[in-house]
């Protein structure tokens, strides 16, 4: 019988994903996807985490979430020894006590009167040695504060108050520094001071030439000391500055790339002697960053889970970019699109096009 840690990890090379590429889709740090695959539960900051991460992981994955909690509940109640000591009748000790209670009383009003005595026949001939109170500087409790280094695409970690982040992009460093915790997370960065929500996500802006960097208060533990449980991605960027760098002037050509590997076809979705206005209705079927532009230049990004759905409008056109493109399933017109294979990025634009003199089609072309 396959463990909770072999399902997941047979689930995932089935499917052809790494764990770098399971780690953008989900926004899991790289090592808490290894310890659920390798059932190292220490690594993570409590049984909340493991479940929350767990259900997204089989989310993302097409597995049965509730069956693989239950496992793990299975599991966690196979580690705990067997009370044995309370399936043992006791037998009644009242009688014992109150006789081991009355000798004990006796024995001490015995020695406090044996010791008044000496004390009336002592206490004039020794001199009473003066009592020195001792003062214990008070412990604290608050952690040395931790510097910790942004190495990989993603970090999660429970930080305390003080500790830091080292964020490298190139050769430059920033840095980040956790204040303060309570109600909300003080968070000082190098442009701006801001305070985190439980469960708020948003984005950093490291340097005024517009570089960021996604996080995501994932909890607040106001235990002594105090912690906080963050998510950093620094290769996704905020939607105005995706949207600013994927504008048309600086995208590639649509449709064509002088990279042989790169090629895509164009799919012809429809026909009409005019354009004519559109409906794209998208439905997900597993974690997806999906991003897009529309013909009115509206700007959307965010992440979809699978079972949601996407529905728009168009006249004439829309860019897309998407981090999953087999977790796409699109409809136009009782059309159906396929954008690639599972944990593909790609873009494309779909639009209408001039085929002959009354003749236009409305076409999926790859962006490259």
């Amino acid at each position: 019988m396959e463990s909770l840690g072999e399902k997941f990890k047979i689930a995932r090379e089935q499917r052809g994903f790494t764990i770098d590429q399971v780690a953008r889709d989900t926004h899991i740090a790289k090592r808490y996807i290894a310890a659920l695959e390798e059932e190292n539960f220490e690594q993570f900051p409590g049984d909340t985490y493991i479940m929350g991460f767990l259900r997204n992981y089989a989310d993302y994955l097409g597995m049965e979430s509730a069956e693989l909690a239950n496992l793990y509940r299975n599991m966690k109640i196979q580690e705990q020894p067997i009370p044995i000591e309370e399936l043992l009748q006791k037998k009644s000790s009242m009688p014992l006590v109150f006789a081991v209670a009355g000798i004990v009383l006796l024995l001490g009003l015995a020695a406090g009167g044996y010791f008044l005595f000496l004390r009336d026949r002592l206490g004039e001939a020794q001199p009473e040695t003066p009592r020195i109170e001792k003062t214990e500087a008070p412990v604290s409790s608050a952690a040395l504060p931790v510097q910790y280094t942004m190495d990989e695409e993603a970090v999660e970690q429970a930080f305390g108050e003080g500790d830091e982040l080292i964020v490298r992009r190139g050769e430059t460093s920033y840095t980040l520094k956790i204040e303060r915790i309570e109600s909300t997370v003080l968070l000082l960065t190098p442009e701006e001071n801001m305070n985190l929500q439980e469960g708020e996500e948003t984005y950093i802006r490291l340097s005024p030439q517009g570089e960021t960097l996604k996080v995501i208060c994932r909890g607040i533990q106001k235990a002594e000391p105090p912690r906080a449980v963050l998510f950093f991605d620094k290769y996704l960027q905020s939607p105005a500055t995706a949207a600013a760098q994927s504008a048309p002037e600086s995208t590639a050509a649509i449709g064509s790339t002088n990279e042989p590997s790169r090629v895509k076809r164009t799919q012809v979705i429809m026909e009409a002697s005019s354009p004519q206005p559109f409906t794209i209705e998208t439905e997900f079927r597993g974690y997806c960053l999906f991003r897009y532009v529309t013909d009115s230049q509206t700007r959307e990004e965010r992440y979809f889970r699978r079972g949601e759905t996407f529905r728009t409008d168009l006249r004439r056109e829309i860019r897309l970019w998407y981090s999953n493109a087999g977790s796409l399933r699109a409809r136009i017109s009782g059309n159906e699109i396929e954008f690639g294979k599972p944990g593909e990025v790609g873009a494309a634009v779909i639009r209408w096009t001039q085929a002959g003199a009354r003749s236009y089609r409305l076409e999926l072309i790859p962006m490259y």
